[in-house]
């Protein structure tokens, strides 16, 4: 039976892969909500990984509404943040026990004035977190659930960390490099590296959805080859098969 989903995703590009992705492994057309970023990309928590931060901890005490009062109401909550943030970003790191200052705890990782002054004192990798993607994995939805609270242990909540983007899936559907995870940035190496990539024309290193759209079809079609090769994409499998049971 198909599903009322509501997406809360970095950018508009992750959208439209989860939304296909979704819809492949279950065999079944659904209905979706994009709750963030907005449509307008301007909305009260702005885009990439910092919204959806912003989105889970204030929309965390109205939460059940998307359940429950808002029409139509959504079965199935899909949150998404890159796994690249646990590799690169302090500011998810800062509250971790190896990394502790005289403000963890006192100030908000997002508004700290060390970090924009950069005079932050956490150094990644951090040795708490397995640089690899099921470390990764594990490190961010444990703090994504933390930040959705009360919410924080439901079931129709399902969280996915694409490694170290959702550019990779796309990297591991043309089967370029045997190690996709491990590539660092794969819009800017692979795909976007030259002009073309498989036939696609990329103008630039900026995300176009007219572009993106063009590499959806292969992602479903090659959706084996590519859970094959990442753990992230398996781990997103499994937890879309179990929702739907």
């Amino acid at each position: 039976m198909k599903k009322v989903i509501g997406i809360v995703s970095e950018g508009p590009t992750d959208y439209m892969v989860l939304k296909e992705v979704i819809d492949h492994i279950t065999g079944i057309e659904n209905e979706y909500r994009r709750l963030q970023p907005e449509p307008d990309m301007a909305g009260r928590f702005g885009n990439g990984w910092k919204g959806v931060w912003k989105w889970c901890e204030s929309t965390s005490e109205i939460l059940d509404q998307f359940f429950y009062k808002i029409i139509p109401q959504i079965d199935l909550l899909v949150i998404q943040m890159d796994a690249d943030v646990s590799r690169k970003e302090k500011e998810v790191h800062c509250q971790c026990k190896s990394e502790l200052c005289e403000l963890s705890g006192r100030v908000h990782p997002l508004t700290c004035k060390k970090k924009a002054d950069n005079r932050c004192n956490v150094k990644i990798p951090c040795e708490e977190h397995s640089q690899n993607a099921e470390g990764y994995e594990k490190h961010l939805e444990t703090l994504i659930r933390k930040w959705l609270g009360d919410h924080q242990s439901r079931e129709d909540i399902l969280i996915t960390i694409p490694c170290d983007s959702t550019d990779a899936w796309i990297v591991a559907a043309y089967q370029e490099q045997k190690y996709t995870e491990m590539i660092n940035n794969p819009w800017e190496n692979v795909i976007a590296r030259k002009k073309e990539y498989h036939g696609i024309r990329v103008p630039g290193s900026k995300k176009r959805t007219s572009v993106y759209s063009q590499f959806l079809p292969k992602v479903c079609h090659e959706w084996n080859l590519i859970a094959e090769q990442c753990y992230s994409a398996r781990s997103f499998e499994r937890k879309i098969k179990k929702a739907f049971e």
